[in-house]
């Protein structure tokens, strides 16, 4: 339990923590790669870089301060990340080192005297929070283990198979080297994917999502070459026979099966997640009628898995609707606006009455705009589920 003198003296940071979050953050890790280069293998350097994982934290603690007399308002944030921490391998005698430096840069930034008191109340916040996340990440990583065909740690898989699905936009069928199986995931979960790309000195270790349906030989994913993609460049360079190390699948961004009807609502290699959830509630039996499927693509020639969508469409006849910014060949011509959403809710007879939940990733602009629209339209934000590539964010 935390002090009633601890939460009162945290809580007075907040406006401290309002002003000077990121440069604490940004200080922060400074300090952890300073004394400990060797988690460089670990934390994404181009999100270091961007100031994206800075921002982040900043974000976190914030809300940890806000909250620390109501932490129940915080599980769902816990839960996202504690999942995003597994697929990175993160382990328990590593919160002492982030907690000694995350205090030292407090004080560097707010110049404090090393006996002071919000020092004292935030090593004993954050141990408490330190001791949570320890809990939870050792819940996944031993319910990872103990799946059929599970594993703990990061595991050897091989490319089995690479398929070109856009200009920039490829498939990587991997396949466990040991021959092994691979237990069954969640539509919507992710891997950490660990590699040692040519243009970086240290593993790089990121999150792909799942974009095939579970309880097959392999697991796919579904990369955009990013510019400064280190990790996805790497990928696609490589050819089939190349290895990779895999974390078990994980993640909390999954369809709601207890919801009638679901509307998922894809932009560019957003798609991945969303394809995998609805493929899940396909092979539970749900009536097709109950699905509807927006893609949104700059044109024709950039849809994702377009041909495997038609395909899937034909047999199980959801209801599919594609947006493409350039040429009429789709749906609708631009961005996907209120109106014809609400009109592609009509008729597919979808209301906003708590029946109907609202799954929709890609870049983070889309997914704000998208956002504001549905809450537009009456849905609540017990119906509206997203997932932000990179650091968790809210919109």
């Amino acid at each position: 339990m935390i002090s009633t003198e601890t939460i009162e003296i945290v809580k007075s940071t907040v406006p401290l923590l309002e002003e000077h979050g990121q440069a604490i953050t940004s200080c922060f890790y400074e300090k952890l790669f300073a004394e400990n280069p060797d988690l460089k293998n670990v934390f994404n350097q181009v999100n270091q870089t961007r100031g994206e994982q800075p921002r982040a934290l900043a974000d976190a603690v914030l809300a940890y301060a806000q909250n620390i007399d109501n932490l129940s308002v915080l599980l769902p944030a816990v839960e996202r990340i504690a999942h995003k921490h597994a697929s990175l391998g993160i382990q328990a005698n590593q919160y002492p080192i982030v907690g000694k430096n995350l205090l030292a840069a407090i004080q560097t930034v707010l110049d404090l005297p090393g006996d002071h008191p919000a020092l004292t109340a935030w090593g004993e916040a954050y141990d408490i929070l330190a001791d949570i996340f320890i809990h939870a990440e050792e819940t996944i990583y031993a319910v990872n283990e103990q799946a059929k065909g599970g594993w703990r740690g990061f595991r050897e898989f091989t490319i089995d198979k690479i398929v070109t699905e856009t200009p920039e936009v490829k498939s990587f069928y991997l396949k466990p080297s040991d021959g092994a199986a691979i237990p069954a995931f969640k539509g919507g979960q992710f891997v950490g994917l660990k590699a040692n790309p040519s243009a970086s000195e240290f593993d790089e270790i990121r999150q792909y999502s799942l974009s095939d349906e579970s309880g097959k030989d392999h697991l796919r994913i579904t990369t955009k070459e990013e510019v400064e993609g280190l990790v996805s460049n790497h990928l696609h360079q490589s050819s089939e026979g190349t290895t990779v190390f895999l974390q078990a699948p994980t993640g909390v961004f999954t369809a709601n099966s207890n919801t009638k009807k679901h509307v998922f609502i894809a932009g560019g290699v957003g798609i991945t997640p969303i394809i995998g959830m609805m493929y899940e509630l396909l092979q539970q039996g749900i009536n097709p009628k109950d699905i509807l499927f927006i893609q949104c693509s700059r044109n024709q020639k950039h849809q994702i898995l377009k041909d495997e969508l038609n395909s899937r469409n034909e047999t199980s006849a959801f209801h599919f609707k594609t947006c493409f910014d350039e040429g009429t060949e789709g749906d609708h011509q631009g961005y996907l606006n209120a109106g014809v959403l609400q009109q592609w809710l009509a008729d597919a007879d979808f209301t906003a009455d708590g029946s109907t939940d609202v799954y929709f990733c890609g870049p983070t602009p889309f997914m704000s705009a998208l956002n504001k629209q549905v809450q537009s339209l009456g849905f609540s934000d017990e119906n509206i589920h997203y997932e932000v590539f990179g650091p968790t964010a809210q919109l």
